[in-house]
């Protein structure tokens, strides 16, 4: 049963590798229709916004599975914690994020700066915190120790890397460009598990 779920929770997180992107891409052709075809140049609800809603499932679910691996391959709980606060501030962020655009459609039209401000001082804060998680998995990771497990050791380098660059906000675009990285190597971790190669 383990192989099964492991596999699955594999398979989910490369595709949320592929899911990311697009729903970006989908979300700037939503908006360029919306202006150019409707003129409307408000915040707006969309197909991109369902796919980062699945996206954040798949998400909280292959970080849950991940918990998993580590209590059961080595047999720590040191992770338990920060892995439940990244999984529960991914799904808040979410939340937040349609609730404070459902508020702008609600009280269209409202100024851009008013509302340009606000975004920014939202992921400001978000990119600090997220970034905060992201370095304590990397460290706590490493603290444990990977052994000759190269995919976990890559796995902690890269939260290291997107957490600074979350933390600095001003560099924190770059981070978007790890998290379709890490999704595949989350993954393919997961993978490895179910195909029975033991972590050393």
């Amino acid at each position: 049963m383990s192989g099964r779920k492991y596999s699955v929770a594999g398979w989910l997180a490369i595709a949320g590798a592929f899911l990311f992107p697009m729903a970006f891409f989908i979300g700037i052709i939503h908006d360029i229709i919306a202006k150019s075809q409707f003129h409307y140049h408000g915040p707006n609800f969309g197909p991109s916004d369902m796919l980062f809603i699945l996206f954040t499932g798949i998400s909280a679910y292959t970080l849950s599975v991940f918990r998993d691996l580590l209590n059961e391959r080595y047999n720590t709980h040191e992770l338990d914690m920060v892995i439940n606060i990244a999984i529960g501030w991914i799904i808040v962020f979410q939340v937040f994020s349609l609730c404070l655009k459902g508020i702008f459609m609600t009280l269209w039209p409202v100024s851009k700066e008013s509302m340009t401000i606000t975004y920014l001082c939202f992921m400001a804060v978000a990119m600090v915190i997220i970034g905060i998680v992201d370095i304590l998995i990397a460290v706590k990771l490493l603290k444990v120790g990977t052994g000759h497990n190269e995919l976990l050791k890559a796995y902690a380098y890269i939260n290291l890397v997107a957490g600074a660059l979350e933390v600095s906000v001003f560099l924190s675009p770059l981070a978007i460009i790890l998290v379709p990285v890490s999704s595949v190597t989350l993954g393919m971790i997961l993978l490895r598990e179910k195909e029975g190669v033991e972590f050393v």
